[in-house]
């Protein structure tokens, strides 16, 4: 009777430990299993704001293309308002339960901030890194960052050394030497600009400076601005005085005083731009003078085929899930820079 009792027991402590042992592997393998739900719900989820970021892009370079192609890539006002403040086609689009926007940065001038736009900028109203004169980049840098005489020429040099192989103007401190001794070192590149986010290389550029100058310049295009979507702050960098790029930009406006809207003022020719804007608004001489100037040294022009933009997924707490930048080339048909964060 007792070795029955203990063969009962026996069995039931066996039983007991077996029943705990697969409970702990069942623990085990749904862990298992719910990590992997988990991780496979992320990649998809990630998988779709990919996606989506690619739709928005994809948008923008249709759109632009068939604008280019209506147009017969001839900007008009029409045209100029589609690509660049076209809410319409660019805001709050629903790709299945997700909304994108494409956007570009730039600068508003009548309230004097920086302001975000539906639609893309256009990169060759903006000064050119790779063409520009080291008096242009100054005058810019002054302009956009507000610094002084000495300061300015600094940068603009330090600018201007990187992409110029053997006319560094300054030694020691904007020279290689300078690169070759931070705690990791590296070489100055002595080429053009390929990416403009090359800028956070040059010494006294920081993030800061960085996000400031980038609504105005650039490094694609031949170096001409075009005076259709060009900034007061790019056209006073080329060499106008304060009044008269402001008088450019209301004349370029319209009667709304918005630009990029349907009223604008677009300019066929470069050398008939003093002559138009004369007509409506008063222009001295010196003023006149200015503007013939800039069509002298052939730093006018009146399109573009390059435009930039951001393509964002918006997440529902209305902040981002994903930006994705590219600079497309009309005139190449392909994608010239892509990043994303």
């Amino acid at each position: 009777m007792l070795a029955l009792r203990r063969r009962k027991a026996f069995i039931l402590i066996s039983a007991l430990w077996t029943l705990a042992f697969l409970t702990t592997l069942a623990v085990t393998l749904l862990a298992g299993i719910r990590q992997k739900i988990i991780l496979f719900k992320r990649l998809e989820e990630r998988s779709r704001v990919q996606l989506a970021a690619e739709a928005g892009a994809k948008k923008a370079i249709a759109v632009l293309l068939d604008d280019l192609e209506n147009s017969q890539f001839v900007l008009t006002s029409k045209a100029k308002q589609r690509r660049m403040n076209n809410p319409g086609e660019f805001a709050n689009i629903d790709i299945g339960d997700l909304k994108i926007e494409v956007v570009h940065e730039g600068w508003d001038e009548k309230t004097g901030v920086r302001a975000v736009s539906w639609g893309m900028a256009d990169e060759q109203g903006k000064i050119n890194l790779n063409t520009a004169t080291r008096d242009v980049i100054r005058r810019l840098i002054v302009e956009v960052l507000g610094w002084g005489g000495v300061e300015a020429k600094g940068l603009a040099d330090a600018i201007a050394d990187w992409r110029d192989y053997g006319k560094h103007q300054a030694e020691g401190f904007f020279s290689d030497d300078y690169y070759k001794s931070l705690e990791y070192p590296y070489d100055m590149k002595d080429e053009p600009f390929e990416r403009i986010d090359e800028l956070l290389l040059i010494k006294g550029i920081d993030a800061r400076v960085y996000e400031s100058m980038l609504p105005f310049v650039t490094v694609y295009g031949d170096g001409r601005v075009n005076i259709n979507s060009a900034s007061s702050k790019v056209l006073i960098a080329l060499g106008l005085d304060n009044a008269v790029a402001d008088k450019v930009i209301k004349f370029r406006r319209g009667i709304d005083n918005v630009d990029a809207t349907g009223d604008d003022h677009i300019f066929a020719r470069t050398f008939d731009v003093a002559a138009e804007v004369a007509k409506g608004i008063k222009l001295e001489l010196n003023e006149i003078k200015q503007i013939d100037l800039l069509n002298e040294q052939n730093l006018l022009g009146t399109d573009s085929v390059i435009y930039s933009f951001t393509s964002r997924v918006i997440s529902p707490d209305g902040g981002f899930k994903k930006n994705l930048m590219c600079v497309f080339s009309a005139f190449e048909s392909r994608i010239i820079y892509w990043y994303e964060k």
